[in-house]
């Protein structure tokens, strides 16, 4: 079933990656290439099946259709030459004033930036293509898959709130793909301090 405007919510379609608007304003690139190491290592027959597996949530609206979740997945997916994935409808909603306000609500939006600075929607990429690296999201994301935070299944963008909180820890240091297996040790560390406990997802199994 092709995706269309008229899709019914909780309904499973299949849509061109370049037809999904995205909902934050960047990626962690280094997950995101890791992803993309992984992916080259998959026949195209495993990677439909991980496409099914995964199925990516969206929103439908009167302007289009909104990516709210796996944009690192979306993203690898792009970069291996894969054009249509499939996706959830999870939501829908039809009214075009005060559309971005009911996004956050809902929390199917993070218009905050990598140092947790309040974007404008206009400033959103327009597509998977244009997302900018937020480096601390990939670091996020890793200390993550290590268990210190977990990311309950109907909760998205728990990663930036720590992506950003880890950057204040470490006053923006610069990361790179040279450095991050260092900053990761780093990271873990700070994960177990007392001022973690109050970031989302956080369950300090890891710092036992």
């Amino acid at each position: 079933m092709i995706c269309d405007l008229q899709t019914p919510v909780e309904y499973i379609c299949r849509i061109q990656i370049s037809q999904l608007h995205p909902t934050q304003g960047g990626i962690g690139l280094i997950q995101v290439e890791n992803e993309v190491a992984e992916l080259k290592q998959l026949s195209a027959k495993k990677i439909d099946k991980l496409i099914t597996k995964k199925v990516i949530p969206i929103v439908i609206a009167p302007t289009g259709y909104y990516l709210v979740d796996r944009h690192h997945l979306t993203s690898a997916l792009w970069r291996v030459g894969v054009r249509e994935v499939e996706v959830k409808v999870i939501g829908r909603i039809n009214q075009t004033d005060g559309f971005w306000q009911k996004m956050e609500q809902n929390h199917w939006a993070w218009l905050k930036n990598q140092q947790g600075m309040t974007i404008n929607p206009a400033q959103l990429p327009a597509n998977i293509e244009q997302m900018v690296d937020y480096p601390y999201r990939s670091l996020a994301g890793m200390l993550q898959d290590d268990g210190y935070f977990d990311k309950n299944k109907n909760s998205y963008f728990v990663e930036f709130a720590w992506a950003q909180w880890l950057g204040q820890q470490m006053k923006w240091q610069t990361i790179t793909c040279n450095t991050i297996k260092q900053q990761l040790k780093q990271a873990e560390k700070l994960a177990c301090i007392s001022a973690a406990n109050g970031l989302p997802g956080y369950f300090g199994q890891a710092c036992c």
